[in-house]
Order: C-alpha cells, then structure tokens, then sequence
C-alpha cells in the first residue's frame, strides 16, 4: 500500500508541475482613449453639445498629452515606467496608445500626467508626438499647449454664437493622476479603456460658465490655472 501511496502522490506531483502555465516574461499593453462629453462621445464641427453651464457648443478641436505612463502592481511591488512616454491625443489627432512589450506583471494602477514636464517643456526642437508642427507648441511663448479645446457656443445674454478657445499651459498645469486598474493578468494582452471628460474643464473645482467668462480666448493667467486644476481631477478616468 505504501508504493502505491508514493506512487500516487509522484504523479500528483509531476501533474502539478506539467499543469502550471508557464507565465511569458513580457506582454502588451494599448490604452484606449474615448473623448465624451455630455455623457456622449465627442464630434466634430457637426453635433450640438451642451457645456455644463447650459450652453450649446460645437466642437472645432480638441488635442492633449498624457506624459510618463507608469505601471505598478502593488501587490508585488512590480513598477513599470514606460520610456520616452509623451502621447499626442484628442479627437482630431490619435486615440490610442501603444506601450508595447513589458515585463509581466498583475499591474492594478497606473499613473500618467496630462501635459508636458518641464525638462521637455523646456525645449521645442523635439520628434514625433512632441513635434512642434503638431500644432502645440506656443507660437509666441516657449514649451507646450498641454489641453486644447476650440469650439462655439450660443451666448446666454446675447443669444450670438461666440468663439471659446481654451489653450492650457504652463509647469504649474502639468497635472499628475492616479487610477486603479482591474483584470490585467501577467503574461497577457491587455487593454485598457480610458474616457476623456471634456465636461470636467468646465466644473470642478472651479465652476466656469462660458457666458460669463471675462475673456472666451483662454491661454494663460489665473483662468487658465483653474482649468488645469479642473483637468487634474476626472478629465481622464478609466472606465
């Protein structure tokens, strides 16, 4: 009886052993950007919208930088920061992001930032997404336009239709974010689904009603500072 118990349990053993799936050392990652607004996925020059304050807007632009993706998985201690990582978005220009082969990990958060870090702020003579003929780099500043949105809206009080041009820059707007993730496994694809809230620009923790802006061309000063303060919390979440 004892041969066959040893027996036995060998065969437990190497079954285990055969059984376990061997984990690949890297694996894909994408990330997937939606532009929303009013709960709705973002067009352009064609559907009416509403700005939080009640205004109908159409949209003519709309482009921002996610920076310096990291990946970690708390559990383990596993942090992943992807290279050269400067990711050109928004309705007119990409929606995905591609960060390729990584080490194999159950990644649960990711961190990113929206904008530009003033090392690559600093300097214009840059390729790819960072490349000034993409339109956002300033034109009589230097560094970065981070979040851009063109469009019109109808003016409560005059009832006209009124250009509103939000370009959002500056060191003090580069804006670093934090989110959980959920259901990415070491060793495999993984995708994960981003939305862009065009709303928060508009709501928190500054309030702003395009009616009642003192200037509806925004690029700098204390307006501009709000809208970044706005974009740091729930501009991008994950779905």
């Amino acid at each position: 009886m004892k041969n066959i118990a040893y027996l036995f349990l060998a065969f437990v053993l190497i079954f285990s052993s055969c059984s376990e799936e061997e984990i690949p050392a890297q694996m894909t990652v994408e990330l997937n950007f939606e532009n929303t607004l009013n709960g709705k996925p973002l067009q352009l020059n064609s559907e009416t919208f509403t700005l939080p304050s009640g205004e109908p807007f159409i949209a003519k632009k709309l482009k921002y930088y996610i920076s310096n993706v990291v990946l970690t998985d708390t559990q383990s201690g596993a942090i992943y920061n992807v290279p050269n990582s400067y990711h050109l978005l928004g309705e007119d220009f990409k929606s995905t992001v591609e960060l390729g082969m990584i080490p194999s990990a159950n990644y649960d958060q990711i961190t990113f930032s929206i904008g530009v870090d003033a090392e690559a702020n600093a300097k214009t003579d840059q390729t790819g997404d960072l490349d000034p003929n993409n339109d956002m780099a300033w034109n009589w500043n230097s560094g970065y336009k981070f979040v851009v949105l063109e469009g019109e809206f109808t003016h409560k009080t005059t009832g006209e239709r009124t250009g509103l041009v939000l370009h959002i820059g500056r060191n003090q707007n580069y804006k670093t974010v934090t989110q959980s993730l959920t259901g990415i496994r070491a060793g495999r694809a993984a995708q994960i689904q981003l939305k862009t809230v065009v709303d928060q620009l508009f709501l928190s923790p500054n309030a702003l009603n395009a009616s009642e802006l003192p200037s509806t061309t925004i690029m700098g000063g204390e307006l501009a500072d709000k809208i970044g303060e706005n974009y740091a919390n729930g501009f991008i979440t994950i779905e």
